[in-house]
Order: C-alpha cells, then sequence, then structure tokens
C-alpha cells in the first residue's frame, strides 16, 4: 500500500471532498486524522471506517485549536487544508461578518496548521503538505468576492511556503465544479438546473467528483511526486479554460 505507516491529517473530513481523501487515504493504508467542526459525523465515520480513521473536532478558523490539535501528535507525514465555506457576496453585499468568516478558514487555517506541522512533517521521509484552493481564483466569478480572494491569497501562500518552509513539499489543487453538498447549497433552489449547464459546457462534459480530486491529492502526497514542489494542479475538467477565452483572454 502507497501510504502505509504513514500519518495524514485532513481539514473538513467529515464530507465531500475532505471525507473521499480520507478514505482513499485509509484504502492505501495510512491513518488518518479527520478534524472538522462536526465531530458527531466524525465520530460516525469513525465507527465505519475503522480504528485507522481518528476523529478530532477542530474549528479550522481558530489558531487556538489548531496549535491545541497538534498536542499530542507525534508523527505526521502529509497535512491537506481542505477545510472550507462558501458565502456567495458581491463587493456591494458583503458583510464584514461573513468575509472574517471565509478568510479565517479558507487562508487563515492552512497558514497556522501548517506553522505547527512544520516540524513534525520535517522528520517525514517525505513530508507534504497539499493545499486545496479553487479553480476561482483565477477566474472573475459574480458572488466570490471574499472567496475566490482567499483560495487566490492561498496559492501564493502555497509558493511562497516553498522557500519559507523548506524540507516539506507544498503543493496546491484547483478544483472546478466539484458536486458536493456545499456546492448545491451554494447555487440554491436552481441548484440542479444551474449545474447541469455548467456541466454542458465543461470540455469534460461532466461535473467533477470528490473522487477526482482525491486521486490528485494522493498523486502529488505520493513519493512518486517528491520532485514536484509549488505545484498548481487544476481538476476542473477544462472548465476554467473556456471561462477564459469567453472573456477573450
Amino acid at each position: 500500500m502507497k501510504f502505509a505507516n504513514k500519518v495524514v491529517l485532513v481539514t473538513g473530513a467529515a464530507s465531500g471532498i475532505g471525507l473521499e481523501i480520507a478514505k482513499q487515504f485509509l484504502s492505501e493504508g495510512a491513518t488518518v486524522i479527520a478534524t472538522d467542526l462536526n465531530l458527531a459525523s466524525l465520530e460516525a465515520l469513525a465507527l465505519e471506517l475503522g480504528d485507522k480513521f481518528l476523529p478530532r473536532r477542530c474549528d479550522a478558523g481558530s489558531p487556538a485549536e489548531v496549535e491545541a490539535l497538534f498536542v499530542g501528535i507525534d508523527q505526521l507525514d502529509i497535512l491537506i487544508n481542505n477545510a472550507g465555506i462558501g458565502i456567495m457576496q458581491n463587493p456591494e453585499d458583503l458583510q464584514e461578518e461573513s468575509y472574517d468568516k471565509q478568510m479565517a478558514v479558507l487562508l487563515k487555517a492552512p497558514i497556522f496548521h501548517v506553522k505547527h506541522a512544520a516540524a513534525l512533517l520535517r522528520r517525514s521521509s517525505n513530508g507534504s503538505v497539499v493545499n486545496i484552493s479553487s479553480a476561482s481564483a483565477l477566474l472573475s466569478l459574480p458572488g466570490y468576492t471574499a472567496y475566490g480572494s482567499a483560495k487566490a491569497a492561498l496559492i501564493k501562500f502555497t509558493q511562497d511556503a516553498v522557500v519559507t518552509v523548506p524540507g516539506v513539499r507544498h503543493n496546491v489543487i484547483l478544483p472546478g465544479l466539484i458536486e458536493t453538498p456545499i456546492l448545491k447549497d451554494g447555487y440554491g433552489e436552481d441548484a440542479v438546473e444551474k449545474l447541469q449547464q455548467a456541466a454542458q459546457i465543461t470540455p469534460v462534459p461532466r461535473l467533477g467528483q470528490s473522487s477526482d480530486v482525491a486521486a490528485a491529492t494522493l498523486f502529488l502526497a505520493s513519493d512518486a511526486a517528491e520532485f514536484i514542489n509549488g505545484a498548481q494542479l487544476l481538476v476542473d475538467g477544462g472548465l476554467s479554460r473556456v471561462h477564459v477565452m469567453s472573456m477573450g483572454a
């Protein structure tokens, strides 16, 4: 198994992309420290997934809780910064509370997880961080004021960390439209219709699945990618190129 004897920390692991990433690491022999605000869901999953799935409650956007999370962890080989929140607002509608909440979870959280994980990751033979950003970081989309800005900043943090947090590999994945409960909630009542329309114009003509992102994540975290450091990997079926071309770029 590719990740036997490895310990992986996955944030936002109670559902969606984070849960699928955790499952795929487990299938390859890893022990997964799974964090989320929803401890009840994590504990229920642990009954299903076994004793290598270790549930931990953590508010990813709270530096104090992130610091406390690492107390007692004596091995960490891979960190997956996946926890997310999306509140779709344009600048004139943006509320300070929602802006701060998104910045805390989407940007502050990965930075402070790396801060506290770095020493542990350096002890690993191939310590690796994979940050989950978004294709929206590259595009100008209605409603993505805070979300897209935070995800773009996460790409910059990943690039800088290659130099400022040496001895650990840092890469970032940019998912497109991935069929998760959070995505459907974000599109509201017309979610199914809107998502079907998006799928029709995607060069790979379907919505992405959590498994697509998980497969890319495991690759970047693996020994097969040991010379890949500072990379951005789009996992969007080519949808971002459609948007860019439609804007004349």
